[in-house]
């Protein structure tokens, strides 16, 4: 297969831009103004240059590369650099990326897989019966508590010092009442998280969308990259402290990012270590030479048997490896949260599908679309203390401690909201604690 280059033109134009560019970046960095690069450096940064993407690997089916353009070997500028700056301060590099698409039965496998844990997930957030009781219970109160205070007609007179007292009593206790119940849902969450996170950690592997890697080739560096959880790195050679200043490569440094697993592995196994090792202390080829050996690389992988990845899931399979099933997990979830209410801090609620954080800061629960509606429907006969039903529906309907109890609740709340007259007094509200 003949290798595709840019047209001449359009890379002297992008070749002069980039140039440009760097001159300007560089002089006004440079406090002794610029030199030009030297005969001896242009030839060098040209030859490592198309020593290294000689050197990058080629798509294996079924990986895919992102650019079908490859650059041509040896196609760089001379370097701008600065005026006291010694020779060879520079460090070529090239690089490539892929992109990874799974077979459509590893794709279902895996999203199987990932709704099972997400299951588990919800199962052990889940209160188990005791607990739940005990919220019911507190909300019951708390609606009690906001249906105690003294009511109006929109045509009484405002209330007395006294009725508005009562009034803000009664807020302050439900306010109290369904801030306990939702402690806690909070205090039973932050008791699972080590399990939660451990999960979502897993769950979050099993994404089935497409994968990228990019691989990036790095010559006479001063430091070697560390590997990451999101990269692995290759070092050959010793770190060179003047960087290209022998005019010889001292050293080769792979980094390959991307999901760890079976495909990252895949691309790694094809960097072909011999022949950047070959590059170190040693005359760099010519560019025609590393072309040819590009031209070389390309038909190989052209005519290369698919990689061998391995499946990360059973494929077929309709279970996770999860130490305990959804239905057994809230029961003994409930025994750990009764050991951990005293110490764990009440968690922030969070963002849908996120595994909730302790925070003993915010124990207020967000307002629901169904408490706002019902405050802005109002009759004529209204609750005392604006926007008490919505705001104590607002409480009990959010998400931290379960639909079911939520929808129970709330047509009974709804019924207390209301709005009030312009000239009312300003009541206290229900969660004067908490933003609205």
């Amino acid at each position: 297969m003949a290798l595709e280059f840019p047209k001449r033109a359009a890379k002297a134009l992008t070749l002069a831009a980039f140039l440009a560019l760097a001159a300007s970046n560089v002089r006004a960095d440079c406090v002794d103004g610029v030199r030009k690069a030297t005969a001896a450096e242009i030839d060098f940064l040209r030859r490592a240059h198309a020593a290294l993407i000689a050197g990058l690997p080629e798509a294996v089916r079924p990986l895919e590369r992102s650019n079908p353009q490859r650059p041509e070997p040896g196609a760089v500028g001379a370097p701008t650099l600065c005026g006291g700056s010694p020779i060879g301060a520079f460090s070529p590099s090239a690089s490539t990326a892929f992109n990874f698409n799974f077979s459509p039965e590893e794709a279902k496998a895996r999203a199987e897989q990932r709704r099972l844990l997400l299951q588990q997930i919800d199962a052990l957030k889940r209160l188990p019966p005791d607990k739940e009781a005990e919220v019911r219970q507190l909300t019951e109160q708390a609606r009690a508590a906001a249906a105690s205070a003294p009511r109006r007609s929109r045509k009484d007179p405002p209330f007395t010092p006294e009725q508005q007292a009562q009034v803000e009593r009664a807020e302050a206790e439900a306010n109290r009442l369904s801030q306990a119940a939702r402690r806690i849902q909070f205090d039973h969450e932050a008791s699972v998280k080590p399990q939660t996170d451990a999960l979502n950690e897993r769950a979050d592997r099993l994404q089935a969308g497409q994968q990228a890697f990019t691989v990036l080739l790095s010559m006479n560096v001063q430091r070697f990259t560390e590997a990451t959880p999101a990269s692995e790195v290759i070092a050959l050679g010793a770190p060179s402290a003047n960087r290209s200043g022998s005019l010889r490569a001292r050293n080769v440094v792979v980094e390959v990012k991307g999901p760890a697993g079976p495909t990252r592995d895949a691309v790694v196994t094809l960097i072909d270590r011999a022949y950047l090792q070959s590059l170190i202390d040693a005359p760099l080829p010519e560019v025609a030479a590393s072309r040819q050996r590009l031209e070389a690389n390309i038909a190989r992988a052209d005519s290369a048997p698919p990689l061998a990845i391995a499946s990360t899931v059973p494929l077929g399979a309709a279970s996770t490896t999860a130490p305990a099933s959804a239905a057994a997990v809230p029961a003994a979830a409930g025994a750990t949260a009764a050991a951990t209410t005293a110490a764990a801090p009440a968690p922030q609620a969070s963002g849908a599908g996120a595994p909730a954080t302790a925070s003993a800061q915010n124990p207020c629960p967000p307002p629901s679309r169904a408490a706002s509606g019902t405050a802005a429907a109002g009759n004529d006969t209204v609750r005392t203390g604006r926007d008490i039903g919505g705001e104590v529906g607002g409480a009990v309907l959010g998400g931290g401690w379960g639909r079911s109890i939520g929808a129970s609740v709330g047509g009974v709340l709804g019924a207390l909201g209301g709005s009030a007259k312009k000239d009312e007094p300003k009541q206290a509200s229900a969660a004067a604690d908490c933003p609205r």
